[in-house]
């Protein structure tokens, strides 16, 4: 876990570097991220979860998507305790919660479980991203929505940007009145459009072959892999050439951004791993959880912030440099977090 790390840190260096030599900047970086989440991402996932597993992995590993489903409930859960326990209101708790429950599986958390489970990893991975990407383009989405705040605590560490946000929000209100809400079709057609995104995808056609028992031929598959393994030096390349041209330090004014994080890359993980310790003796013998499940839950449960959040919340203008400063201090931060608990679990 620390020489991952410590390769993941370097890569970061060298993003940093590359942005503040202006060897290129913020439309480099847009194309980047584009490339990551629309190919280099999907085709990792897809090439990894293809190869050499067929049903019988798929059924003996069905166990990590129950995982994953329980790791997001409670995450929920506490992070929506910990907003109310803190008195945050409006977007900034919004944003808040979405920042410390989604992860950064993608560019960190699917290069990670890949290198420390070369094996079962990739189906792993597979399995996970269904449950995480459902919830991801739906709650997750909805979380970095612009909202009013409800009542006036916190409202002193409130920004301009979250007032500009409410002022907007109030107006669509009113012209939503005067519409009417969107037919029951519309809505679910809407809903299921957020669906379409290429790593979603990518993971849907992965199983769709693994349950026909389709083989991807090596001709095909081989480029596929090493276009797939591109993922991790430029996601975090990227990284480190957000972290050069964000005003990120802002953030570092937030005192629920120092109890957040403690709380999810910490003490989340350890509480969560200790839980499934006692618990999983007493599940019956057909429910197929093994130790490094655990151990691959409780990585991806102290994960960063997903990226993600940070473009959600960028293209509705609602508290983005507050989103883009939980990425970048959280990566950081992780370096440290997840080696504890890794030095603690494995």
């Amino acid at each position: 876990m620390v020489g991952q790390l410590v390769g993941f840190f370097i890569m970061l260096m060298v993003g940093y570097g590359c942005v503040r030599l202006r060897f290129y900047g913020k439309v480099a970086l847009d194309g980047m991220c584009s490339l990551l989440l629309n190919v280099l991402i999907p085709v990792l996932v897809f090439s990894n979860a293809v190869d050499g597993t067929d049903r019988s992995h798929l059924a003996a590993n069905w166990g990590v998507m129950l995982l994953t489903a329980v790791m997001y409930g409670l995450l929920i859960l506490v992070f929506w305790t910990l907003a109310r326990l803190l008195r945050l209101r409006g977007s900034r708790s919004h944003v808040f919660q979405a920042s410390l429950i989604f992860g950064n599986a993608g560019f960190i958390g699917i290069p990670l479980i890949m290198a420390l489970f070369p094996h079962e990893g990739a189906i792993y991975v597979a399995l996970m991203s269904i449950v995480d990407q459902a919830l991801l383009w739906t709650y997750g989405v909805w979380l970095c929505e612009p909202v009013r705040e409800d009542g006036h605590g916190g409202g002193a560490s409130g920004s301009a940007g979250e007032a500009a946000a409410r002022g907007g929000i109030a107006g669509q209100d009113t012209k939503s009145k005067a519409a009417g809400k969107p037919a029951f079709g519309s809505r679910v057609l809407g809903l299921l459009r957020r669906f379409v995104n290429p790593a979603f995808i990518g993971v849907m056609i992965a199983l769709a072959l693994i349950l026909l028992g389709a083989r991807v031929p090596d001709i095909i598959l081989k480029p596929l892999h090493t276009i797939g393994n591109m993922a991790t030096p430029m996601s975090l390349i990227y990284l480190g050439g957000l972290f050069a041209l964000t005003r990120w330090w802002k953030v570092l004014r937030r005192y629920e951004l120092y109890v957040g994080l403690v709380a999810k890359m910490i003490a989340f993980p350890l509480a969560f791993y200790a839980l499934l310790m006692a618990v999983v003796g007493f599940l019956p013998t057909w429910v197929p959880i093994t130790h490094d499940m655990i151990l691959v839950i409780t990585v991806i449960a102290g994960l960063p912030t997903m990226t993600t959040i940070a473009m959600f919340t960028g293209r509705k203008d609602n508290m983005p440099e507050y989103a883009v400063g939980f990425v970048l201090v959280s990566t950081l931060f992780s370096l440290c977090s997840l080696a504890l608990v890794s030095a603690i679990v494995f």
